[in-house]
C-alpha cells in the first residue's frame, strides 16, 4: 500500500525515551575503550543443551578456546565450561578485540564439533537445516576494578558448586579454580598475570 512514513510522536522528537539514551551511553562507554583490559564472558549453547556432560565435546571446545585466544595474542585468566555454556575471564591487548576472538572461537568449535557423533542428542542441534552450536550472541562485562575481578573470577569459581555438580568449587575438573586456589594446572593454560592485571585473588 501506498502513502507516507509513520512519524514518531512529537514528544519522542524532542526528548528520546530514556531506554534509547541509556543504550546510547553504553554504546558510546564501549566504543571510546581502547587499550588492554579484561572482560568477562558468557556464551550459551542453543536452547541450553548439556552438550559439555559429553567429555569429548568438552575437551574439544576448551581446547579450541585456547587456540583461539592464543591466536589473537591475548589470554585466559579463569573460565568454567558448564553443561551448556561457559564463563571466562579474558586479558586482550585491546578490549575490542574481544568480538573477533569470540566470534572466531564460536564458529571453529562449531565446525569441530558438527563432526563429533552427539547421538544421545538427536537433532536438537539443527536449525533450518543446518548445524548451530551456540546461540547466537555472547554476554561480557570489562572488568575496571579489582573488587570486580575478585567478584568475578569468585562466580566463575563457584558456579558448578551452586548448581550442585560438586561440592568444592576445586572439583569440577573443567575450571580454572583449581589452578587459582591448590596451585593445579587444569585442562587448558591460564595467566594469572594478564595484560595489565596486577591484582591477586
Amino acid at each position: 500500500m501506498g502513502g507516507r512514513r509513520p512519524r514518531l510522536p512529537l514528544e519522542m522528537l524532542k526528548k528520546p525515551p530514556k531506554w534509547y539514551i541509556i543504550l546510547l551511553m553504553v554504546v558510546r562507554r564501549r566504543l571510546k575503550i581502547e587499550s588492554p583490559g579484561l572482560a568477562f564472558i558468557t556464551t550459551t549453547v542453543k536452547d541450553w543443551i548439556p552438550l559439555f556432560l559429553n567429555d569429548e565435546a568438552a575437551k574439544i571446545v576448551l581446547k579450541q578456546f585456547e587456540e583461539t585466544v592464543d591466536f589473537h595474542e591475548a589470554s585466559i585468566v579463569g573460565y568454567v565450561l558448564m553443561p551448556s555454556h561457559l564463563h571466562a575471564i579474558i586479558g586482550l591487548r585491546n578490549i575490542l578485540d574481544l568480538t573477533n576472538v569470540m566470534h572466531d572461537f564460536k564458529s571453529l568449535s562449531s565446525r569441530k564439533l558438527k563432526h563429533l557423533k552427539l547421538m544421545e542428542f538427536g537433532d536438537k542441534f539443527q536449525c533450518k537445516g543446518s548445524f548451530q552450536l551456540w546461540r547466537p550472541r555472547f554476554d561480557d562485562f570489562v572488568i575496571r576494578t579489582p573488587e570486580q575481578f575478585r567478584i568475578k573470577l569468585n562466580y566463575i569459581h563457584e558456579n558448578p558448586v551452586r548448581a550442585g555438580l560438586v561440592t568444592i568449587a576445586s572439583e569440577w575438573k573443567y575450571s580454572s579454580a583449581g589452578d587459582w586456589t591448590l596451585g593445579i594446572e587444569g585442562v587448558i593454560t591460564i595467566n594469572k598475570n594478564s595484560v595489565g592485571v596486577e591484582w591477586t585473588f
